[in-house]
């Protein structure tokens, strides 16, 4: 009985053994990641630092094949969880193809040596970067990310929620602003890619074959908001990479997919209208009263509406800047920090003015406002880690038509003359201090 024990236990050791070198003779070598732009399916060696790992990639896989080592590139492409939830896993695949077409071309590689893998959103990830962070409400987004599931249904199994629309929906959405400026591009636009390697093989020897590493999970699918899941397993058409045709993109916060999901909800933008309320410090130093609100119209456009008021002298009738004025100006914000915007704006306004000299100018029988418009430029940027205080610098120029009446700068001065001209110049200096709030859609939170 002992020795037959003890032949089982010789065995049993040469099976764990075979197992442990069949698991090793396919050995991980390196990896590398290529990033995209937001929105973008196709490989761009200037963005980022795509070219060097694109570089050390090739060198990997030349001398991977002049040693005959070569086994398997294994690709799993990712997306962010701003925009679409089926664009994204189109996105996913597509990203993949193209790296993978970009291998081939490349690298002299066999399209069937290289696996892809379409991973969707990547949410451990972003747990990570979280936790490795000291980001605002870190341990509230931390709850959201371990606690709530991608979709949640209601009785009917349709959709109510999920773990992005808590994650927008949290603070006001001051923390998923963060993760969209600070951790997303890392995770929208990125690809991993690992080489296998057979080990090399000794002299008179024969290595078993290498066991292939076990396949990456599939991201589980996620229905679009309102829908039942089983509407949204359709098969997606299958892509073919076309690498002379220019980048496919969309709008950088959404990486939707209009051919894809029509007509994008809310939601599925992952960006929130904002309005913000806000006072001019350099109107406030002439001793003119005013306020403004800017309310967002798109993720690129925003319009700004500035009122201004003057009513008393100073500190002598023959000195004053008496007005009512208003300002609306559209504003298009190019980059998707919203910080630099350029504007093009419209001007009335009613003036008293008298500057001490010997002359006070009245707009025409107090009835003929000067009308203009112009141009201007601007940045915004925070006060303090909350994006919701900010300070803005903005400088504007325009041309006005002007039809005044001039009167001797003294008290009860007798009319001299009327005049119509026309302005150039400056029309806006501001440095303002504005709040933000958030605003709901249309339809809100269901």
């Amino acid at each position: 009985m002992f020795a037959a024990m003890s032949v089982r236990k010789i065995f049993l050791s040469v099976i764990c053994l075979s197992c442990f070198l069949s698991a090793h003779a396919g050995q991980g070598v390196d990896s590398v990641r290529i990033y995209y732009r937001a929105g973008y399916r196709y490989v761009e060696p200037g963005f980022r630092d795509n070219r060097a790992a694109l570089d050390r990639l090739v060198r990997y896989i030349g001398e991977a094949r002049s040693a005959g080592r070569l086994e398997r590139i294994s690709i799993r492409s990712y997306a962010s969880p701003d925009g679409a939830n089926r664009a994204n896993e189109l996105l996913s695949e597509r990203r993949a193809d193209s790296l993978s077409s970009w291998i081939v071309r490349h690298g002299s590689v066999p399209a069937s040596l290289i696996d892809r893998q379409a991973a969707g959103i990547a949410w451990d990830e972003l747990r990570a970067q979280v936790a490795a962070s000291g980001m605002p409400y870190r341990d509230e987004v931390l709850d959201v990310l371990d606690n709530t599931p991608v979709w949640i249904f209601d009785e009917r199994n349709r959709v109510v929620g999920g773990r992005k629309q808590r994650l927008m929906d949290l603070r006001g959405g001051e923390p998923y602003r963060y993760m969209l400026r600070e951790f997303f591009p890392d995770l929208r636009s990125s690809v991993v890619v690992t080489l296998y390697f057979r080990s090399e093989e000794t002299p008179g020897s024969t290595q078993p074959s290498a066991a292939a590493p076990p396949p990456a999970e599939e991201p589980v699918r996620e229905p679009e908001p309102g829908l039942k899941p089983a509407e949204n397993d359709e098969p997606q058409p299958a892509t073919v990479p076309d690498t002379a045709a220019a980048p496919e993109r969309t709008d950088e916060a959404g990486e939707a997919i209009p051919a894809v999901t029509g007509k994008a909800s809310p939601e599925a933008k992952g960006w929130t209208p904002r309005l913000a309320v806000k006072t001019n410090a350099v109107g406030w130093a002439m001793a003119i009263s005013n306020v403004a609100v800017e309310i967002d119209l798109s993720q690129r456009l925003s319009l700004n509406i500035p009122v201004y008021y003057s009513a008393w002298n100073y500190f002598s009738g023959t000195t004053k800047f008496r007005m009512l004025a208003a300002q609306p100006e559209l504003r298009y914000w190019p980059t998707r920090d919203r910080r630099f915007f350029a504007g093009v704006h419209f001007g009335v306004a009613s003036y008293n003015l008298a500057l001490g000299g010997k002359w006070r100018i009245q707009d025409h029988d107090g009835t003929t406002p000067a009308l203009g418009g112009g141009v201007s430029v601007g940045y915004r940027m925070p006060l303090g880690r909350s994006d919701r205080w900010n300070v803005e610098f903005s400088l504007g120029a325009g041309a006005y038509h002007l039809h005044y009446d001039k009167f001797h700068n003294e008290p009860g001065g007798a009319y001299s003359s009327t005049v119509r001209k026309t302005f150039f110049g400056v029309d806006n200096a501001a440095v303002s201090f504005s709040y933000t709030f958030d605003l709901k859609k249309k339809g809100g939170r269901r």
